[in-house]
């Protein structure tokens, strides 16, 4: 039976509350499962040894030694959350953006990112920085703590609680705030058994090996999963999240017979602001703590005093932009209706894609201008696919070009249609394009 979920401001008192026999993380090696309670967490979290650096960068990956690190770390040092899968150009601008003077983690990425590492600094606080997603210099570090992310699992507690029992399979990356709580702390909090998937080399056979309850994931890889045919039939409920995801995924996971929860959060609130926890996965309940508005022009407005960030890292002039007389101006378009909010569009000039990750639209415009004709007319825009779409102005012999941009970019960000149009592209009287009619323009698509 699932249990009420009860408020705690650290990672500590979250894993002193559950069951200290109880199996709080498991994970296969060499076809056999390994385990550990959270009496032995505990145990090994008192004794990590601090470094003497107060800024401290965790290269955060699936194994029980990069959890252990947080937690005994969290509060302690300042955190800087970063990936293990990402660019080594992305990771050295981060560690050098946020000053991290010691790093935890990937031996060989340690020693390859050691030359970025700056000078301690003992006037570094102990908050918990994650980067959003997207590319390197639109990504900001968001400024964290234990207590707003506590509060977070708190909030998610609320709207679906989990039970002792479950086991939880955790495939998400940590240093993405949706993974960290709704992976990691959410069913923490319950007490219940966090199953750490191997990632790409194991995600076929994962959920056989496991026979997971609950699992978080974004919509692309819950796509994959539902195509493959790879859920196991003990799975009754999944989080998605940090994207947008089709009804047929959707239908297709509730036609299994597993239950589908919506989510909608941002890295500046801590994940969760809205989850749906009916049977219209669109129509989303607003968690406990938050309180939400819908401005003029149609942008969620979001108020929370126990999770939103404390702001951007080192730009107070960015957080000023988003955080204006109590209320975080989210950038996404959204309607409550009979006390549900239902997400609408982006107001930012930012693409979200389904496997999570984001791309800002400038930024990368600025870099396509540099492989176009000089003076062409273009804009992007996404397709109801998701896919991008360029659409160009009485310019055909690119096609070269275009792949030649592509190849700097990972699947989910290469332009996978091209339109030839012959009239100029719609613009408001500002010159700005305005990219919601790109899809009625009618020309000829390139080959």
């Amino acid at each position: 039976m699932s249990k009420m979920v009860i408020r705690r401001h650290s990672f500590h008192d979250i894993l002193s509350s559950a069951e200290p026999s109880s199996i709080a993380f498991s994970w296969q090696e060499k076809g056999r499962v390994l385990f550990c309670t959270y009496a032995q967490l505990l145990e090994k979290i008192d004794a990590f040894p601090l470094p003497k650096e107060h800024c401290v960068g965790v290269i955060c990956g699936s194994k029980l030694e990069t959890i252990v690190a947080i937690f005994a770390l969290a509060g302690k040092r300042r955190l800087v959350m970063l990936g293990e899968h990402d660019s080594l150009e992305t990771l050295s601008a981060q560690v050098e953006a946020t000053g991290v003077s010691k790093l935890y983690g990937d031996d060989e990425l340690v020693e390859e990112l050691s030359p970025c590492l700056a000078l301690d600094s003992a006037e570094a606080d102990n908050d918990i920085l994650f980067f959003t997603s997207g590319t390197t210099s639109m990504a900001m570090a968001v400024v964290l703590d234990e207590a707003r992310l506590c509060s977070s699992a708190y909030n998610g507690g609320c709207m679906l609680p989990l039970s002792r029992k479950d086991r939880f399979l955790s495939l998400l990356p940590l240093n993405h705030v949706f993974g960290f709580v709704c992976a990691l702390l959410w069913p923490l909090s319950f007490g219940a058994s966090v199953q750490l998937g191997g990632g790409v080399r194991t995600i076929f056979s994962d959920f056989v090996f496991f026979k997971p309850t609950v699992t978080s994931l974004v919509p692309q890889m819950a796509g994959f999963l539902v195509a493959k045919q790879l859920l196991n039939p003990e799975l009754k409920l999944a989080l998605i999240g940090a994207g947008s995801c089709s009804d047929t995924i959707l239908k297709e996971l509730k036609d299994s017979g597993i239950r589908v929860s919506y989510g909608y959060g941002l890295t500046e609130t801590s994940s969760g602001i809205a989850l749906s926890i009916g049977d219209d996965p669109r129509a989303m309940s607003i968690c406990p703590d938050y309180e939400l508005k819908i401005a003029g022009d149609g942008e969620i407005l979001v108020h929370c005093d126990t999770t939103i960030m404390k702001g951007y890292f080192d730009s107070p002039e960015a957080t000023a932009e988003v955080l204006r007389d109590g209320y975080l101006h989210t950038g996404d378009l959204g309607q409550i209706k009979d006390g549900f909010l239902y997400l609408i569009g982006r107001k930012k000039e930012i693409l979200v894609f389904d496997d999570g990750s984001k791309l800002y639209i400038p930024e990368y415009e600025g870099e396509l201008a540099t492989y176009l004709p000089i003076d062409s007319d273009f804009a992007i825009s996404q397709a109801e696919d998701g896919k991008i779409a360029l659409y160009i102005v009485r310019q055909h012999n690119i096609r070269n070009r275009i792949d030649s941009f592509n190849q700097h970019y990972p699947l989910s960000h290469k332009i996978a249609k091209v339109v030839v149009v012959s009239e100029p592209l719609p613009r408001t009287a500002s010159n700005k394009v305005q990219r919601y009619l790109l899809p009625t323009l009618k020309g000829e698509f390139l080959p």
